[in-house]
C-alpha cells in the first residue's frame, strides 16, 4: 500500500518571498524620487544679452542661437587700437553650469545655480567666469539694455504740465 499524498495549497514560500520583495524595493523607489522631485527646479538662467567684466575691458554677447562674441580692449590704452573680437559657443548644463568654449580654444566655466542646500535667491545679474586652463576668476555683470529714447513727433503732441 501506498501513503497518501499531501496536495499543498497556496503559494510557495520562495515565490511569495520573491514578490513581496519585488513590491517593496518598487514602492521604496517610487516613494523616494517622489520626495526627492519635491527638491528638484528645474530653472533656467536668462544669459542672453551683454555682459561686462568687472574691472576689466572685456564684454560677452550671448546670443539666442548659442553663439556668443568675446571683445577684449587692447593691453595698451590707445585710440588707434580697436577692440578684438573671438567667437564662440556656449551651453547650459542640467545642473546650471554655464560653458563657453571660444574659438581660440580657451574654455570657460561659470555656476548659474545655487549650491544645494543655499536657500538665498540667484542674482540673474552677475556671475562668476573661470578660465579652465589657468583657473583664473573674472566677475560678470549684466549691461542694462538701452533705454529708446521718445521721437521728437510723440513729445510734442503730449500735453505740457501745467
Amino acid at each position: 500500500m501506498s501513503s497518501p499524498t499531501k496536495k499543498r495549497e497556496g503559494i510557495p514560500v520562495g515565490l511569495l518571498i520573491v514578490i513581496l520583495g519585488t513590491v517593496g524595493v518598487i514602492g521604496l523607489v517610487g516613494i523616494g524620487l517622489w520626495g526627492l522631485s519635491g527638491t528638484i527646479k528645474l530653472s533656467t538662467f536668462p544669459v542672453n544679452g551683454e555682459w561686462e567684466a568687472k574691472g576689466k575691458p572685456w564684454q560677452l554677447a550671448f546670443r539666442e542661437n548659442k553663439t556668443i562674441v568675446s571683445s577684449t580692449a587692447p593691453a595698451q590704452q590707445s585710440a588707434t587700437q580697436a577692440w578684438t573680437s573671438e567667437p564662440g559657443t556656449y551651453k547650459v548644463d542640467y545642473y546650471g553650469t554655464l560653458w563657453v568654449m571660444l574659438k581660440n580654444g580657451k574654455t570657460y566655466t561659470a555656476s548659474l545655480a545655487p549650491p544645494p542646500g543655499d536657500l538665498a535667491p540667484v542674482s540673474t545679474n552677475r556671475f562668476d567666469l573661470i578660465e579652465l586652463d589657468t583657473q583664473a576668476v573674472t566677475v560678470f555683470e549684466r549691461i542694462a539694455p538701452a533705454v529708446p529714447k521718445q521721437p521728437d513727433a510723440l513729445k510734442q503732441s503730449q500735453p505740457a504740465d501745467p
